[in-house]
């Protein structure tokens, strides 16, 4: 059997998820540790991951991973499919049969990829009950031709050009078109994986909480003062965030009781009726506590990524 490498393409900048898919947590690690682990077990070589946006992160991630790195240094002006090319171009010289798959596509049984391996064809296409998806593989003696495509299809449209022989695997994995496009098909995929056990991903949680002489400030805490500032109305914020009116005014009057200043300010009656707002200090209270939390998340997650980055599993 031909020696089969992979082209993983993760160069592009996704602005509907608004975070940076190959780095999102997925199995025991990330998804882009995750994808290039399991073709190494499987013995895919070499693997080639075509890198983009925020290039130097994700090649810091994988560089243990033994995978070799091209730059699409044009990503924000090309499409897709001229990351591929360049992927290919680096690929193609070293083995029989190339292998293309996006970076985010994490939920690809490794058995499919088995079953895409055992097939001697020209370009063999997975689909699942009649959607196609990923792997593509291709020989590569067929790259140059289909690197030649002008159309406006991509890979799918160079292959559907191709005037030679392709061979359609249906495969039982809706793994191999489910995508992470946005947020919510990254939230769907995650529970979608677990249900048929595939573990749910480790996150770190980590909550920032303010101490004087006792703890006094936290999550809820910031979020009912949040709440005052948006309504006015110390009663309308407790509703909105399901508080009983005398236990948000016990929070209140405790954190004030330990900063020895006021950060709620209560009107009452009147010309202008009633209500409640911030006080200055109040104010850079909530301000401070929610840049601080920011931080610590970023910070967080980088640490995180230095302990769990790599997996648990060996």
């Amino acid at each position: 059997m031909k020696k089969t490498g992979a082209v993983l393409v993760a160069a592009g900048l996704s602005s509907r998820m608004g975070e940076f898919k190959p780095m999102l947590p997925f199995g025991d690690s990330t998804i882009a540790l995750h994808m290039v682990t399991m073709l190494k077990r499987l013995g895919v070589s070499p693997l080639v991951v075509v890198t983009g946006y925020r290039a130097g992160e994700l090649e810091e991630h994988l560089s243990h991973a033994g995978v070799r790195f091209v730059r699409n240094e044009r990503f924000r002006e090309t499409q897709m499919f001229d990351s591929v090319k360049l992927g290919i171009e680096a690929a193609a010289k070293e083995c029989g049969r190339i292998m293309v798959l996006p970076m985010d596509i994490p939920a690809i049984m490794p058995d499919t990829i088995r079953q895409v391996l055992m097939i001697d064809g020209g370009i063999v296409r997975t689909i699942c009950r009649g959607e196609p998806g990923h792997p593509i593989m291709f020989q590569s003696r067929i790259a140059e031709q289909l690197c030649a495509y002008q159309g406006e299809g991509g890979l799918r449209g160079a292959i559907e050009d191709f005037d030679g022989g392709i061979t359609d695997l249906e495969v039982e994995d809706e793994g191999i078109y489910r995508d992470v496009d946005t947020r919510e098909e990254y939230r769907e995929l995650v529970e979608w994986n677990y249900k048929r056990g595939g573990g749910h991903p480790i996150t770190p949680l980590v909550q920032v909480r303010l101490k004087a002489g006792d703890v006094f400030f936290g999550p809820g805490t910031g979020q009912l003062l949040d709440m005052i500032h948006q309504t006015g109305s110390i009663q309308e914020a407790c509703c909105r965030i399901g508080l009983s009116y005398s236990k948000g005014s016990r929070m209140i009057r405790e954190v004030e009781r330990q900063l020895g200043i006021p950060v709620v300010e209560r009107r009452t009656g009147g010309m202008g009726g009633g209500g409640s707002s911030l006080t200055d200090e109040g104010k850079k209270l909530m301000d401070s506590y929610a840049r601080m939390v920011a931080e610590v998340r970023q910070s967080t997650e980088q640490i995180f990524l230095k302990y769990f980055g790599k997996g648990i599993s060996s």
